[in-house]
């Protein structure tokens, strides 16, 4: 297993998640389709990768078509990646249905099957991106059609959320998202299954947007945890045996797991890049460089983010999404009747279901409330001072 930070890992570098990769490949091979949830880090893009690693591994006949929709910037660019994706027996399937629609004119099949985003007819600038936009209905009816008569055909959209982001500023950016979505919509209708993944979450992005969370219906959630102690400890063991490290003792392993905050697969991969780097051969260096540069490092690249989420909560607002925050703080886990109590006038039921779609706050299964990682809990003592 490589130490890879950041990038997706597949194959003999994916460790774990046995039961809801179990669940996604029942979801596929069944022609549902799936929405991956958790919070930034938790392996959400590895986990996609993993399941298009296993059905192609497992079907030599099934197609997938994986898309990274974070460099999409409009339906165009969208239609162009899937059409990009597909192998040359069904791209020329693809073209031929295009081809004999008469409701798609020519140039517009042009711009998705060629390179070129516009082109000067007599003088006059033709941009296929508002084509595209136009003639979405027509288009989104023969790729339903195209994908019903190719039956292993599976489409894999990672950071989805960010395309959206891409578009919400643009002409129409509402309206093309919505578009988007009611055509993935249908396509799962016609019997492609998917999965979807991103960095923001797609619910809470919806919310923001005013765009009706109907739009998602037939997606199942597989909603992805940090790793075990046990299963952090194997990942670290899988590591050293790819390094041959012979002075990494395990009570190096042991340190490092009552320091950690949260067993996040990236916190590991991080972690014990910098343990290796510095050659951290006993327990007092693993302390000194935990302290003086991973979670400094950690906290730089993961924090901020909760900072900018805050920013969604306005005036009045953001003074009850605080109190919130600081009440569950300053306890462990808390019932609603307990915050309820704590807060008085100042709870809002509506603030609290925000702060957890913004991934601060999570709901256990005994309906108690607490941060959805210790990170984020630490980050908001030292925040706020409740420390001192």
């Amino acid at each position: 297993m490589k130490n890879i930070l950041g990038p997706p890992v597949w194959g003999r570098n994916f460790k774990f998640r046995e039961k809801n990769i179990r669940k996604g490949l029942r979801l596929m091979k069944n022609k549902n389709s799936f929405l991956i949830l958790g919070i930034r880090r938790i392996g959400k893009s590895s986990f996609l990768k993993q399941i298009a690693y296993l059905i192609e591994t497992q079907s030599k006949t099934t197609v997938c078509i994986e898309l990274g929709c974070a460099q999409y910037k409009s339906i165009l660019d969208f239609y162009k990646g899937i059409y990009g994706k597909l192998p040359k027996s069904l791209k020329v399937k693809f073209k031929k249905l295009l081809s004999d629609s008469s409701s798609i004119p020519k140039k517009l099949i042009d711009g998705i099957t060629d390179i070129f985003d516009s082109v000067e007819v007599m003088d006059t600038k033709i941009d296929f991106k508002d084509k595209a936009m136009h003639y979405s209905r027509p288009l989104e009816e023969i790729v339903s059609n195209f994908f019903k008569e190719s039956k292993d055909v599976v489409l894999f959209l990672d950071e989805l959320p960010f395309f959206f982001e891409n578009l919400k500023d643009e002409k129409n950016g509402i309206n093309q998202i919505t578009q988007v979505l009611v055509n993935l919509r249908d396509w799962r209708d016609s019997g492609l299954p998917m999965g979807i993944t991103g960095s923001l979450n797609l619910h809470q992005q919806l919310d923001h947007l005013g765009i009706s969370r109907k739009l998602l219906a037939g997606l199942n959630t597989i909603e992805l945890d940090p790793l075990t102690r046990e299963e952090s400890k194997g990942l670290i063991q899988a590591l050293l045996e790819s390094e041959k490290c012979d002075w990494w003792k395990p009570e190096i392993t042991d340190r490092l797991m009552g320091l950690l905050p949260d067993y996040v697969p990236y916190f590991l991969q991080y972690s014990f890049n910098e343990l290796i780097n510095q050659e951290c051969k006993t327990v007092e260096c693993v302390d000194e460089v935990f302290h003086n540069d991973i979670m400094s490092g950690l906290f730089k690249d993961f924090t901020y983010q909760f900072d900018e989420r805050l920013k969604f909560f306005k005036s009045g607002n953001l003074e009850k999404a605080m109190l919130i925050l600081d009440t569950v703080a300053k306890n462990e886990d808390l019932k609603l009747s307990i915050i309820q109590n704590e807060l008085g006038d100042n709870f809002d039921y509506e603030i609290l279901t925000k702060l957890i779609d913004f991934e601060f706050l999570k709901l256990s299964g005994d309906q108690e409330y607490s941060f959805g990682l210790k990170i984020i809990k630490n980050w908001w003592i030292t925040k706020r001072g409740l420390n001192k």
